[in-house]
């Protein structure tokens, strides 16, 4: 579980000319960043949009977003009240997406909003947009790269602490689909693509604690 670094091209000038691996490494950290800074700007517009995809289905509530984050969404991507909140105020002072406020007698009155018209024609626009190139941030891979500097028990704290991540993710799709995949669907197609995400996630999830439970179990034999 140890890395080398020693294959890693240093900084290097000869006569003033840039050593030709240098440029092609500092190509490829420019192309990483430049890609990174295109997802920090696009994820301020992501929630928006999931919001957008959300009211197509059909009318809801700022609780009934949150609860179809926590429920549905958990997996791929989390939102706050505070967000959901602030998003919606904007996407309505944008004019795409409508409210209106259901009175009610024994409970507190229901804010729901709906999608315009331009709401729609922003959330197809979305859709046909090309999907940005994924260079994430990894807090858990990025301290595993450097735990050839640390002790194996260290290493296999933070391995272990994955696991149980992984695990519990994994329990979470479960409980979704025990609850909702059974339900009469509205629109079949879109639970179609739903549960190709879920497919699609879970098989991520249970690649990366295959991996992991590898790791642990040469730590183990050690």
């Amino acid at each position: 579980m140890h890395e080398n670094f020693d294959h890693l091209p240093a900084e290097s000038y000869d006569g003033g000319e840039q050593h030709p691996d240098n440029v092609d490494q500092r190509e490829h950290t420019n192309y990483a960043a430049s890609i990174s800074e295109e997802n920090v700007a696009s994820s301020r517009n992501r929630l928006r949009h999931i919001i957008l995809g959300l009211l197509w289905a059909h009318p809801m509530s700022g609780y009934d977003i949150k609860q179809a984050f926590d429920r549905a969404l958990a997996s791929y991507w989390n939102a706050g009240n505070s967000q959901i909140y602030t998003t919606l105020k904007n996407l309505q002072q944008a004019g795409l997406v409508e409210a209106e406020v259901i009175v009610q007698t024994t409970r507190p009155n229901r804010k729901v909003y709906r999608l315009t018209e331009a709401g729609q024609t922003e959330l197809d626009s979305w859709l046909q947009e090309d999907v940005p190139e994924r260079f994430t941030k990894d807090e858990f891979l990025t301290k595993l790269f450097f735990c050839g500097e640390t002790s194996d028990e260290v290493t296999l704290k933070h391995l272990q602490q994955h696991r149980a991540s992984l695990l519990k993710q994994l329990d979470h799709m479960e409980w979704a689909r025990q609850q909702y995949a059974s339900r009469p669907a509205r629109r079949p197609r879109l639970l179609e693509y739903q549960m190709l995400v879920r497919e699609y996630k879970e098989a991520v999830l249970r690649a990366g604690l295959a991996v992991t439970e590898n790791a642990i179990a040469h730590l183990e034999d050690l």
